[in-house]
C-alpha cells in the first residue's frame, strides 16, 4: 500500500491544492484505488457494526490492487468551508442502508450499499460500493451532476476541476446520495 501513496501524490497533491490537473486513465485507477484504500482505512479508525464496508472488500482489494466491479468512485470539488474555529482541511462522512430482499424464487438475502466521501483540501474523493457481488446498480448525483465526475470505471482523460461546491450544506447533501433514491437496488 505504501508503493499506492507514492503513485497517487502526483495526481492527489495538485487536487488538494486545488490545481488544474489532467487526469489520464491511469491517473483515475490510482486515485479511484487510493480511494477505496483510505475509505477501507477510515472504517478501521471509525469501527461500527455492523461494518460499513464488508471485509471482503478488503481482500479484494489487496488481491486485485483496483476497485471492484460493484463500485463507483467520483471526484469533485469543493472551496473549503469556513467553520466557527477556521476553514476546515479535512472531512469524512460514511453512510450505509442495508435491507433484506428475496430473489424470484424466494431465497431470501442482503442488499448494502455504502458511500464513503472524503475531502482533503479542495478535493473530494467518493465511494460507492455495493453487494452482493454481482450486485449492477446505476445511482446519479441528480443537482450535483455538474459538480461531480466519475473516477471508476475509467474513461479518457479529462480535466480536473469540476464545478466547485461552496457550502458545507452542499457536502452533507453530496455525501449522502442515499438519502435521494426511492429503490436503491435493481432486481437481481
Amino acid at each position: 500500500m505504501s508503493a499506492l501513496e507514492g503513485r497517487v501524490q502526483p495526481h492527489l497533491l495538485p487536487m488538494i491544492r486545488g490545481e488544474v490537473t489532467e487526469l489520464s486513465p491511469e491517473a483515475q485507477q490510482v486515485l479511484a484505488t487510493w480511494t477505496i484504500k483510505t475509505a477501507l482505512m477510515c472504517q478501521v479508525f471509525h469501527a461500527q457494526e455492523p461494518p460499513l464496508v464488508p471485509a471482503e472488500l478488503f481482500t479484494d482489494l489487496y488481491r486485485d490492487r483496483a476497485p471492484a466491479d460493484e463500485m463507483k468512485v467520483f471526484c469533485a470539488y469543493m472551496m473549503q468551508p469556513q467553520y466557527l474555529n477556521g476553514p476546515s482541511t479535512i472531512e469524512h462522512r460514511s453512510m450505509s442502508s442495508r435491507n433484506r430482499d428475496h430473489t424470484d424464487d424466494g431465497q431470501e438475502f442482503e442488499r448494502w450499499a455504502t458511500v464513503v466521501t472524503i475531502r482533503i483540501g479542495y478535493a473530494v474523493l467518493q465511494l460507492l460500493a455495493t453487494g452482493p457481488k454481482g450486485l449492477r446498480y446505476e445511482i446519479g448525483h441528480g443537482d450535483f451532476a455538474p459538480y461531480v465526475q466519475p473516477l471508476w470505471p475509467v474513461r479518457e482523460t479529462f480535466s480536473w476541476p469540476p464545478l466547485a461546491m461552496k457550502r458545507s450544506s452542499e457536502f452533507d447533501a453530496f455525501a449522502d446520495p442515499l438519502s435521494k433514491v426511492e429503490r436503491l437496488f435493481p432486481q437481481l
